[in-house]
């Protein structure tokens, strides 16, 4: 037998640290290569990391609820021969978020027999209360302090840096007649066609797809879209990739998949390692009809798009009833000026009232 340090990985995120959320195991365990260790909570996300050995647990460093630094000691093992590269086991069982999965077991609630209501079925705190019976506690007593979570800090961190950024946003009425016929034709939400309208808009007006690096601008070759995601965790961004080469298709099964990752705590590193040249923020998706989005980190431009709602445009000089839906574009003043915002915004509202160009769009 020989002992192994196994020290807390690096979750590829430019990241220093995590939160011990739970230990699965004990010290005088015997586990399994790859069997499920502990769950750590980082600012991107919730994960279960896996034992990179077969052999005996000695020493658990760390208690539950205490940061932990990358490269820190995790967990000594007394073991025989070589070590394993770690490797994350795919979940089984019911959808839940390693938090959940937590607060379930402190409520003795079987997640087997919760339905979820979260996107694609996913337990959500909520319901493992609901059938716990307790109330769902998503703020903290009049006059308590917050706990904050690693994700929380981040993302005050990320608001803190973008608050020094001179940014103004402009706004748009979008006559949505065209896009709303051509998404219900082809059973979508708009976001697809959106996203596939930037990779098609971006090109002529490089400024958009730039970002301001110390003393010069940085342009971008590839259109890599950041997607603002609500999750448990709170508000999330992963990059769709090289928008300018994809399909209304192929757009949307990489969305679905990004936000279905990114609410249960599963985006893959690549994912988190990615940076967007450009952001959208579906404000629409949960009512709202219009916002002042931010800039998300590394770009110039995000734009938000407000719920489609029937309202009265002047069509033909006639007053009328039509889908319509506020876009909001949010740009980095030292990168672009208002004309050039604006010159933008034109082109891409061009395409997304047009039928023909509509329908022109890769699929």
């Amino acid at each position: 037998m020989a002992e192994r340090v196994f020290v807390m990985p690096d979750p590829g995120e430019g990241l220093e640290e995590g939160t011990i959320v739970a230990w699965l195991v004990a010290a005088g365990d015997a586990v399994e290569l790859n069997q499920p260790l502990v769950e750590v909570e980082t600012a991107k996300a919730a994960v279960e990391i896996p034992s990179p050995f077969a052999g005996t647990v000695v020493t658990l460093h760390g208690d539950e609820g205490s940061d932990i630094a990358v490269g820190a000691p995790l967990v000594t093992f007394d073991v025989e021969g070589d070590a394993a590269e770690p490797q994350v086991p795919p979940t089984d069982g019911p959808r839940a978020t390693p938090p959940v999965r937590k607060l379930a077991k402190e409520l003795a609630v079987d997640l087997a027999a919760v339905a979820g209501t979260g996107p694609g079925g996913r337990i959500t705190e909520a319901d493992v209360r609901a059938v716990a019976g307790e109330p769902d506690v998503d703020a903290p007593a009049p006059g308590a302090p917050s706990e904050l979570s690693p994700t929380r800090r981040a993302i005050a961190a990320n608001l803190e840096r973008q608050a020094a950024i001179p940014q103004v946003t402009t706004f748009r009425t979008l006559d949505a007649t065209a896009l709303d016929a051509h998404r219900r034709a082809l059973d979508l939400s708009p976001l697809p066609l959106v996203v596939a309208a930037l990779g098609v808009v971006v090109p002529d007006h490089p400024l958009v797809n730039s970002a301001w690096r110390d003393d010069h601008i940085e342009a971008r070759e590839t259109v890599d879209v950041g997607i603002a995601v609500d999750t448990d965790y709170g508000l999330f961004v992963p990059v769709l990739r090289d928008a300018g080469r994809r399909g209304i298709g192929a757009i949307a099964a990489e969305l679905d998949r990004l936000a279905d990752a990114a609410r249960t705590g599963s985006l893959a590193a690549e994912d988190r390692r990615a940076t967007a040249t450009i952001a959208v923020s579906n404000t629409g998706s949960y009512g709202s009809e219009a916002g002042t989005p931010i800039l998300s980190p590394g770009t110039s431009v995000t734009l938000a798009i407000g719920v489609i709602a029937p309202r009265a445009l002047v069509v033909d000089g006639e007053v009328a009833a039509r889908p319509a839906a506020t876009l909001s574009l949010t740009f980095d003043h030292r990168v672009l000026d208002g004309a050039a915002a604006g010159r933008f915004l034109t082109d891409l509202m061009a395409v997304l009232q047009s039928p023909e160009r509509l329908r022109d769009l890769p699929r």
